[in-house]
């Protein structure tokens, strides 16, 4: 066996410190850096599952909306502003004269206010035969400004003067 000397004990000593404070100052804190980095990980981890799950709704909602652009393909006529009302009777009128309603009255009535828009009623009465009630009818869906039958009578023989034709239209516009 070999005699320890004073000078091994030393070394031995200093690199005995030299581990410890190697310990204490670098392996420790890595230690530490990495649990915290380990449940950083397992933390996102969870937030990408549940974001996951959450986009999982999408393409369901893309079909949503696809389906509802095509039940309102039709929505995006105009919504006038009430100067503009002239020019509407003025469509309405030629549109009965084409289809060749006559007798012709056209009464506007109070508008009403709703909560986003303004409603007129307008009751028109005149006389014609059914086929030019539908065409007009149909005239009107086609345009451009925004406009509802609410109610329709007819009354007569078509065999007399045609048809007596009483419509309630709405229209709506906004208040500029």
């Amino acid at each position: 066996m070999t005699k320890i000397t004073k000078e091994s004990l030393i070394v031995v000593g200093i690199l005995a410190v030299i581990v410890v404070v190697a310990i204490i100052v670098v392996y420790v804190p890595q230690g530490r850096k990495l649990d915290e980095y380990r449940r950083e990980t397992v933390a996102q981890k969870e937030l990408l599952d549940a974001d996951a799950q959450k986009a999982q709704v999408v393409p369901a909602m893309l079909r949503q909306v696809e389906d509802m652009k095509k039940q309102y393909r039709n929505f995006d006529r105009k919504l006038p502003q009430r100067k503009e009302l002239g020019g509407f009777l003025r469509e309405i009128s030629e549109n009965l004269g084409q289809e060749k309603l006559t007798n012709q009255l056209i009464e506007p009535g109070n508008p009403t206010r709703e909560q986003l828009f303004h409603t007129l009623p307008i009751i028109m009465k005149f006389r014609g035969s059914y086929l030019s009630l539908a065409s007009f009818l149909q005239r009107i869906e086609k345009m451009e400004r925004v406009t509802r039958v609410q109610k329709l009578r007819l009354s007569g023989s078509p065999k007399e003067d045609g048809l007596k034709i009483e419509l309630q239209l709405n229209i709506y516009f906004t208040e500029s």
